[in-house]
Order: C-alpha cells, then structure tokens, then sequence
C-alpha cells in the first residue's frame, strides 16, 4: 500500500553527478568510484502492453510488485522541482518545463520529477529515502529516475524505463550507478550491499512481466524482497519468457579498467 504525508520536506539528493543515469555512456565512464549496471527484461509486444507496464512504472509498479512499500510519499511539483532536460545527445542543459499532470487508466497520478518517498523492504534491508531526479515522457520510451537522498547505504542514481522498440518488443529496462559506504562496518560490508541493490532492482523490472501483472495491476502479493547480499541471476526467469530476460554485458568492472580510474565494487543497483 502507498502511504502519504502531508507535510513536504524539500530533501536532496545525497551523491554527485545528477541526472547522468540518462546517458548510456555511463556504463562505460561512470562517475568516478561508482559501479554502473544495467539490466533489461522482455515484457512482451504491442501498444496494449507497452500501455500497461509504462503505466504499472509510473505509479511505482516495479517497486510494489518487488514487495517493497512505498511510504512517506511527497508529490513533486513542477513548480518547485522541474526536473532536468537534455539536450538530443543526451547531455544536461537546463531544469526541465514544468509537468503536465497525468493518469494512470487507474486513476493513480503518475511519479513526477521533484517526487520524495521512502522505500521500505521486508527483513532486515535499511529502508532508503529517494528522489525523483527526472521523468522520461516519450511517445515510445517512459520512465523516471530516482537517486538517493540519504546516506545510510550505497548511494546513486538509477533510470527504470519501459520502452518499445521499432520491432514492436516491449522491454523494461534499468540502468544506474552506485558508490557503497566506505566507513565503518557499511564499508566492509560495501561489496555484498551493492550486490543487493542491483538485485533488488532486477526484481523490480520483472515485477512488471504479464505474468506477475493482475488486471494491468502488479500483484506483490507473492513477491518476495531479495536478501540484501543476494546476486541477481537474470537466466531464472518464467519458462515462457526463457530467452526475454537478459543480462547487460560485465559493465561493473569499467570502472576498474578504465585508467586513472580509482578500485570500484564489482557490481551495482538499488
């Protein structure tokens, strides 16, 4: 269940580099010290499809359907927050034009940019408060990304898409970077927290397949929250989707390759 409150707290986000989750580049020359990820599962085919999940993601589908709760939810308003725009290669140019409101066929309101909440998962995970950094509204790519905005783990940013592509194919799609904790006992810990995450953010792209969807609405009902020191293993996937979900090329040791470039966590995600 989404919970709200009333009262708005202005929060910022807690790492640098905002908005960079945007461009694909990132996976290979990410912000120095961070581990960037991408993941990306088939949905399905056809606008009716498309519709569905892009709808289930803008009202935090992806995240209720991995059984995480959403609480502490503060509406971002273009007024306050307008988000970031880009320019057509992808680089960041200005703060974005004020939103247009919109809908879900259910009624719900869609995430917008400025959007705060804190995102609650069951065991023993840290819940994490996010922001909403910027929304995607294209006529055949929508989404939103959302980037820490505390300290109290790894921190980042990532974008979660549904998109289709010219061959009709619906897929979600994840992309991000993460730096973990570097002090105390969350440093020790850094690698197995990172490893978490991106699990945790594989989970939420396949709780947007058919299959988990009742009536175009995600079912959490059965949908465990990964262990925090869970790896992702994107080949157990449903058996009739068996060649739908893909795993991203190693990008998490770019990082590490890349010269000049300072000793980065092997994986990464939420």
């Amino acid at each position: 269940m989404t919970k709200r409150r009333a009262s708005h707290v202005d929060l910022a986000v807690s790492y640098g580099a905002v908005g960079a989750s945007n461009d694909p580049s990132v996976l290979r020359y990410p912000p120095e010290g961070s581990t960037p990820y991408a993941e990306e599962v088939r949905l399905g085919s056809g606008q009716e499809r498309f519709i569905a999940a892009s709808s289930a993601l803008m009202t935090w589908g992806a995240q209720r359907g991995a059984g995480i709760e959403v609480t502490e939810l503060v509406e971002g308003a273009g007024s306050e927050y307008p988000g970031i725009a880009f320019n057509e290669a992808g680089d960041p140019v200005s703060a974005g034009a004020v939103e247009e409101t919109q809908y879900a066929p259910t009624g719900e309101r869609f995430v917008t940019a400025g959007t705060s909440a804190t995102l609650v998962w069951a065991g023993k995970r840290e819940p994490r408060r996010v922001r909403v950094v910027y929304v995607v509204d294209e006529k055949h790519r929508v989404g939103f990304a959302m980037g820490t905005a505390d300290e109290s783990g790894a921190v980042g940013e990532e974008l979660f898409l549904v998109e289709r592509r010219p061959d009709g194919s619906v897929w979600a799609t994840v992309r991000g970077f993460l730096t973990a904790p570097s002090n105390g006992l969350l440093g020790i810990k850094g690698k197995g927290i990172i490893k978490g995450a991106q699990a945790s953010s594989l989970e939420q792209l396949r709780a947007l397949l058919p299959l988990r969807m009742v009536g175009d609405v995600v079912d959490a009902a059965e949908t465990p929250a990964p262990e925090d020191a869970a790896v992702a293993d994107p080949a157990v996937a449903d058996p009739t989707l068996e060649d739908s979900i893909l795993e991203a090329p190693a990008v998490a040791d770019a990082a590490e390759a890349a010269p000049g470039q300072p000793d980065a966590p092997e994986d990464g995600g939420r």
